[in-house]
């Protein structure tokens, strides 16, 4: 199982850009809020896909979801590279806050 340290990517990115990990998560947080205002209904339903209760979603919930669909596809390309079906129900991704 992966696990998704939320802090420790938020303070790895603050040290990156020289800002604080909350600046941070207030940066994707109103990125996250404009996305989701999209008025596109094709982009909205992705968005609605990350929130199941239908509401915006956190910062948790945008990047867990972001994260499993980027897994997914490097699953995919693994398979197709390697020519051979693999186990997508083994595969998890676990947040750490």
């Amino acid at each position: 199982m992966e696990t998704f340290d939320l802090n420790r990517l938020l303070s790895e990115v603050a040290v990156e850009h020289a800002t604080t990990p909350d600046e941070v998560r207030q940066g994707i947080e109103d990125a996250i809020i404009v996305a989701w205002n999209n008025p596109d209904p094709e982009v909205h339903a992705i968005w609605k896909a990350m929130s199941p209760h239908g509401e915006c979603p956190t910062v948790e919930e945008a990047l867990l979801y972001l994260s499993a669909m980027v897994a997914t596809e490097e699953l995919m390309i693994t398979e197709r590279r390697e020519e051979k079906p693999l186990d997508y129900n083994s595969t998890t991704i676990s947040l750490i806050t």
